[in-house]
């Protein structure tokens, strides 16, 4: 039975959500990390499904998912079973790059969600690979301290890849607002494929008005769970203009950093 643990920022409570999955509440953001209506689910519906995975790779192309947040690594769970299920997989490129602000955290989902895998650590990142397919693995990449710093950095240094889908899953803008601005959207884009996927649980006014400000074209679909509605975005294509107008006719202001 997995116990509740301390981590260099506070204490993480386990909590069962439920499709029968684990996630945790995080001392420091005082949130859980993934939504209770079931942790592994939200993160098929959100992000893989969100961000079109199981087609970009049908579709043989290069597949570079950037995971907003390593948290407890349902994002590369999801990612690596997803990808196992898909025959005839003729992939070039196949990777995925996290960043996590609390190492302890980070070795703990290690351990426990992913035992079978030997990371490695150079620096200030882990890295790994795994075997999907005959001749095929998924480059595994997670960047430990403040993504802020850590992610344009090695984009600066060209370690990092184009993205082709970003799981913005990063706890609430409330919470841990910097990895929600206009300065960080920026940040994304230039990291991106133009045909780039993002998709994430919010749909705050201010964070849709954050992503148009930024060039992002965004799209209102369906929530999780309870959640009535979530944001998908893209750098192609044009928003709907009821959309737009709506936002508009709100006073909420776009992020920024301080």
């Amino acid at each position: 039975m997995l116990m509740d643990f301390k981590g260099k920022l506070g204490n993480y409570k386990i909590i069962e959500t439920e499709d029968n999955t684990l996630t945790v509440y995080s001392e420091y953001f005082d949130e859980a990390c993934h939504n209770l209506s079931g942790a592994y689910n939200e993160t098929l519906y959100n992000y893989i499904s969100g961000c079109f995975i199981p087609e970009q790779i049908a579709q043989n192309k290069n597949v570079h998912v950037l995971d907003v947040g390593f948290g407890i690594g349902l994002g590369l769970k999801a990612l690596i079973a997803t990808a196992k299920e898909i025959p005839s997989i003729n992939l070039k490129d196949f990777s995925y790059t996290s960043m996590e602000l609390d190492e302890d955290l980070f070795l703990w989902s290690a351990q426990t969600n992913f035992p079978e895998l030997n990371f490695t650590k150079y620096e200030n990142t882990y890295q790994t690979r795994v075997s999907i397919a005959p001749e095929l693995y998924l480059s595994v990449t997670v960047y430990i301290g403040d993504g802020r710093k850590t992610l344009p950095h090695a984009y600066k240094m060209g370690k990092l890849p184009m993205m082709t889908a970003i799981f913005q899953d990063a706890f609430s803008p409330k919470k841990n607002p910097t990895l929600w601005t206009v300065e960080w959207f920026e940040d994304l884009k230039k990291m991106s494929h133009p045909e780039v996927y993002l998709s994430t649980y919010s749909s705050s006014v201010s964070i849709r008005k954050t992503l148009l400000a930024t060039g992002w074209q965004i799209e209102n679909a369906k929530g999780f769970g309870q959640k009535k509605t979530m944001t998908k975005a893209r750098l192609i294509g044009t928003t709907d203009p009821l959309l737009s107008a709506e936002l508009s006719r709100s006073k909420a202001l776009e992020l920024r950093d301080i």
